[in-house]
C-alpha cells in the first residue's frame, strides 16, 4: 500500500473510531446522568388568584429516582395567562390557557395549565372500598366537585397501585387478578381521588 494511501487509511479508520466513540459517549448513561423525568400535576387547573407547584422526578443512570425540580428549567408558554418560577411555582395572570414546559439538556417535559373561575376541588371515586373476585369487572368513576361547588361526573386518569391485585382500564374498567388489595386512583385537572379495592 502507498505512504499516501496508508496515511489517508489511518486518517479515515481514526475519524470513524472518534465517531463510534462520540455516539457510545451519547448513548451509553453514566449513574448519575439523567435518564428520563416525569412532571406533575398532569393538565391542572387554577382560579385567576391562584398558584400551582409543579414537579419533576428523574430516573438516574443507576435506577434511582429523585426530585429535580429544582434542576430542570422551567417556562410557560403563554405567560399573560401564567407565569413560572425556577422552582417550579406557576402564578395566574389572566383568564385562558398555557404550556407549562420543563427541560433538562435535550429532554423535556410539558402539560396544560389552564387558568379559569371555575376548578375542580376535589374528586370522589365510586364505588367505593369494593370487592371484586378474582376474574371478574367493577366500572368505575370519578365524580368532580367544582369551585362553585358544582358537581359532575368527568373523564380521568385511572392507575391502580398493585396491578397484581387487580388492573384498570383508562375508561375506569378495573379486573381482578389475583387475591390482595389495591388503590384506585383517579386523576383529572391535577386533582386526585382513590378509593381501596380488594379482590378475594
Amino acid at each position: 500500500m502507498a505512504t499516501n494511501s496508508r496515511n489517508l487509511y489511518y486518517r479515515l479508520l481514526a475519524i470513524t473510531l472518534l465517531l463510534i466513540l462520540t455516539a457510545c459517549d451519547n448513548f451509553f448513561i453514566g449513574p448519575n446522568d439523567l435518564a428520563s423525568f416525569t412532571i406533575s400535576p398532569t393538565n391542572p387547573s387554577i382560579t385567576p388568584t391562584g398558584t400551582q407547584q409543579f414537579s419533576a422526578s428523574g430516573v438516574f443512570g443507576d435506577g434511582s429516582t429523585r426530585d429535580v425540580t429544582s434542576t430542570v428549567t422551567w417556562t410557560s408558554s403563554n405567560p399573560s395567562t401564567a407565569t413560572i418560577n425556577s422552582s417550579g411555582l406557576a402564578t395566574a395572570v389572566a383568564l385562558g390557557s398555557t404550556t407549562i414546559t420543563a427541560a433538562d439538556g435535550g429532554q423535556k417535559q410539558t402539560t396544560t395549565l389552564t387558568v379559569s373561575t371555575k376548578v375542580i376541588s376535589s374528586i370522589a371515586v365510586s364505588p367505593s372500598n369494593s370487592t371484586l373476585i378474582t376474574g371478574s369487572t367493577q366500572q368505575f368513576t370519578a365524580t368532580a366537585t367544582y369551585s362553585d361547588s358544582t358537581t359532575a361526573q368527568v373523564s380521568a386518569t385511572w392507575t391502580s397501585s398493585n396491578t397484581a391485585a387487580a388492573t384498570i382500564t383508562s375508561s375506569g374498567l378495573a379486573t381482578g387478578i389475583g387475591a390482595g388489595t389495591t388503590t384506585i386512583t383517579a386523576t383529572a385537572g391535577g386533582v386526585t381521588g382513590s378509593t381501596t379495592l380488594t379482590v378475594d
